[in-house]
């Protein structure tokens, strides 16, 4: 039985931290581990700051590969970035398109913050079977709207 788009996004959004990875100007893959929120569409928002590695390697190359986990089971995503002005970002949550971001009071007036915005292009999403009881639930998602 496949796992419906629903069952994705109430795993998505009962979680607010993820693995991000983005690739250097060298081609080296660099991770970060940071909250998010996403939306109906499975698009995803972190915030960061423009010093960060991430921001540098997504001005040089959009793609992103993403991971939302716990022992009861994962989301694999691989998406392409966009950056936001912080006014960008407000207006998506203000338009009720995105909750806020958790934690997101102690960077709101730091003048480096920006926000990434990121579309899924692929997914596999994961439940785990109970420990020798049965077999894990695999379901890929490549059609986004």
């Amino acid at each position: 039985m496949s796992l419906s788009r629903q069952e994705l996004k109430t795993f998505m959004e009962a979680r607010f931290l993820c693995v991000i990875s983005t690739v250097s100007e060298d081609s080296r893959s660099e991770s970060a581990y940071v909250g998010y929120t996403s939306n109906d569409g499975h698009e995803i928002i972190i915030g960061t700051s423009n010093l960060s590695r991430k921001y540098k390697n997504l001005t040089q190359n959009k793609s992103v590969s993403v991971v939302i986990a716990d022992t009861t089971g994962e989301v694999q995503y691989e998406g392409e970035a966009e950056i936001l002005s912080g006014e960008e970002y407000e207006n998506l949550v203000t338009e009720g398109r995105f909750k806020a971001l958790p934690g997101l009071g102690k960077y709101r007036d730091d003048p480096t913050q920006i926000y990434i915005k990121i579309k899924p292009i692929w997914i596999r999403f994961i439940l785990h079977g109970p420990q020798g009881a049965g077999a894990d639930q695999i379901t890929e998602f490549t059609e986004f709207a």
